[in-house]
């Protein structure tokens, strides 16, 4: 019906304790899931989850959960190092990256989050901003794209809540189109991570020594 968007409930458990349900776009769960233990910190790596399955319409997920999985999001990114990519990109790939995510059709009201490590893209949609970016991060985890090598785009603004997620898994370098928070740009500079504006006036707020 037009003007009504689609909306789900993904139902989940996590070592057999029930977690309360993510809202979401009907697609992509899997993914949904792998990324958010990723970006909530309740995995340290794709590797330490061990299965994903879907019965009786609950996700059961096994996974060795992360000892620093506890605490709000600001104790999680106090308990982070600088990150320790080397990673660097240009304007040039900057700017063909986000021009790819914001040619997508975003009429259904879907926010849609980009990553590639130069080699590797995948891209994740929902109508949540953090949700499409758990997507992307759980589709890259999926398909082996490098997260330590990854430059994020995203159709939507850059807060501190999209940088938690992206500091979580690794990420190394965050752009978008669209506006970027003050707390957002004062955690990236604390933790080596680039964020960057891109548009008809391009700006790297941290980090500027990876982007040329």
């Amino acid at each position: 019906m037009n003007g009504i968007m689609e909306e789900s409930l993904a139902m989940w458990e996590l070592n057999g304790i029930p977690q309360a349900p993510l809202l979401c776009t009907e697609q992509d769960e899997e993914a949904l899931l792998t990324g958010h233990l990723i970006t909530a910190g309740l995995a340290d790596s794709p590797a330490r989850i061990h299965s994903i399955l879907c019965r009786d319409g609950v996700w059961r997920i096994s996974a060795d959960r992360s000892r620093d999985a506890a605490g709000s999001t600001l104790e999680r990114l106090e308990a982070l190092q600088a990150n320790p990519s080397g990673r660097k990109t240009t304007w040039q790939e900057l700017t063909r990256l986000c021009d790819q995510v914001m040619a997508l059709d975003h009429s259904a009201g879907l926010h849609a989050v980009l990553l590639s490590d130069g080699e590797k893209t995948v891209v994740g949609r929902d109508m949540g901003r953090h949700n499409a970016l758990d997507k992307a991060v759980g589709k890259a985890a999926m398909a082996g794209l490098h997260l330590s090598q990854a430059a994020l785009c995203s159709s939507g603004r850059l807060s501190l809540e999209m940088f938690a997620k992206a500091a979580l898994a690794g990420i190394p370098i965050l752009a978008t189109c669209k506006q970027v928070g003050s707390l957002c740009v004062a955690w990236a500079e604390k933790l080596n991570i680039a964020v960057c504006r891109v548009g008809s006036e391009p700006a790297c707020y941290s980090a500027g020594w990876r982007v040329e």
